[in-house]
């Protein structure tokens, strides 16, 4: 019987049996990429019977922290790691790569108590594994009976040179691009899903590995609360994201050094908030009290969101859906962005997509020219994201392929 041809466990759902290996602890609702996981368990685990094996944990193998099992009720969690140092550990993996040729993130995923965890699991009788995550491929060949969807979130080739690395791990890093292209032509073709978040990613995915079965989920967003009025006073431009990542670097340096000035050359009064996690020091040299101000480490962004006129969101690098972009939405507030900043959105309410920075600077003026009609756009938006972007939907497409991937499974 197939496992979707079930109806026993939980109410008229069929019960599958779901191996999911993560390349990132899921509970950590910080990282971009481990929060989609996140949601989507804590949706289909209501339905299903799921296994989590996370990378990422100090030590060989540890217990699950005790905020995971709170977070993700239901769901069996296992977490696994080096057992050694950081600086050995990368040390390590380095040279695991080099002599493999496989990308050293797929060593960071393949310890030896994660892959006799698997092993494990998959003899006890799963129906479908999923690979959450950059180097979680590979480990569809180790069950070659069992159908697995890859979740890559962002393409990985065209994506890796996105994170911000120290000088020797960049130098030591430099082959990693062509092993990744390498990884993603062998064993993409071969799973029965690749799932990216954005129709632009799936031609990245299909010029490097052709014969892959590439299909789209797209993100939720957590709407949070009705947001506050938008406030008076001066005009704010906001901008929020985690600046490991170099396209959140550039973006925040645009809008300040290009932007801003071109929308305060005709509404003088504009100032400038920028929001995030480990600013190097490019980003710190941004503020300045006369117009610019920096927020690091916050608790919970939607408090700044709610400080700003407008979202922008200028991105020029980077592959994936842009969750500040949702957020901004959610919190009800207009969003200015680049062809990039949208993907996977897309034009509509509460969005506009322009194509330069002149533009970019003209939509702009418009909403903090008229406060009105920028209330009724950023409105707008948080009815959009509540009507197009729930993690329920996100969650249930999800299932979809799943679905797809067992029912084409000659079990």
């Amino acid at each position: 019987m197939r496992p979707w041809d079930r109806t026993q466990g939980r109410g008229s759902v069929p019960t599958v049996r779901i191996a999911v290996v993560s390349a990132w602890e899921p509970w950590q609702l910080t990282d971009g990429a481990a929060f989609v996981l996140a949601h989507h368990l804590r949706v289909l685990a209501a339905r299903h019977d799921i296994t989590v094996l996370a990378a990422g944990a100090r030590q060989a193998a540890a217990p699950a922290p005790p905020e995971a099992v709170e977070l993700l009720p239901g769901v069996r969690l296992k977490w696994f790691g080096a057992g050694r140092s950081r600086t050995a550990d990368f040390l390590s993996r380095t040279a695991w790569s080099v002599r493999t040729g496989e990308p050293a993130h797929v060593g960071y995923v393949e310890r030896p108590g994660l892959l006799e965890a698997f092993d494990a699991v998959v003899a006890e009788g799963v129906d479908l594994v999923h690979l959450h995550g950059w180097g979680t491929a590979r480990l569809a060949q180790r069950a070659p009976q069992l159908p697995a969807v890859h979740m890559a979130i962002d393409p990985w080739s065209a994506n890796h040179g996105n994170r911000r690395l120290p000088a020797v791990q960049r130098l030591m890093s430099a082959g990693q691009p062509a092993r990744i292209r390498r990884h993603e032509q062998a064993y993409y073709p071969h799973l029965a899903a690749v799932v990216v978040v954005t129709p632009e990613d799936v031609k990245l995915v299909r010029a490097v590995a052709p014969g892959a079965n590439v299909v789209v989920v797209g993100n939720g967003v957590d709407p949070g609360p009705e947001p506050t009025p938008m406030p008076g006073g001066d005009p704010v431009l906001g901008f929020h994201g985690v600046f490991d990542s170099r396209a959140n670097v550039d973006a925040a340096r645009d809008l300040v050094t290009q932007i801003w000035p071109r929308v305060r050359a005709k509404v003088p009064e504009t100032r400038v908030l920028l929001v995030g996690r480990r600013p190097p020091r490019e980003v710190r040299r941004l503020a300045d009290p006369h117009g610019v101000e920096l927020r690091t480490n916050v608790a919970d962004v939607r408090d700044d969101l709610e400080r700003i006129t407008v979202h922008v969101d200028w991105m020029t690098s980077g592959a994936g859906i842009k969750n500040k972009v949702l957020e901004a939405m959610a919190a009800g507030r207009p969003v200015v962005a680049s062809p990039a900043g949208a993907a996977g959105i897309g034009p509509g309410a509460g969005v506009v997509i322009a194509p330069d920075i002149a533009a970019a600077a003209d939509a702009i003026v418009e909403w903090v020219c008229d406060p009105h009609a920028a209330r009724a756009a950023g409105a707008a938006g948080r009815r959009r994201v509540l009507d197009d972007f729930s993690w329920a939907d996100s969650a249930g497409a999800l299932e979809g392929v799943w679905r797809a991937a067992a029912e084409r499974s000659p079990q």
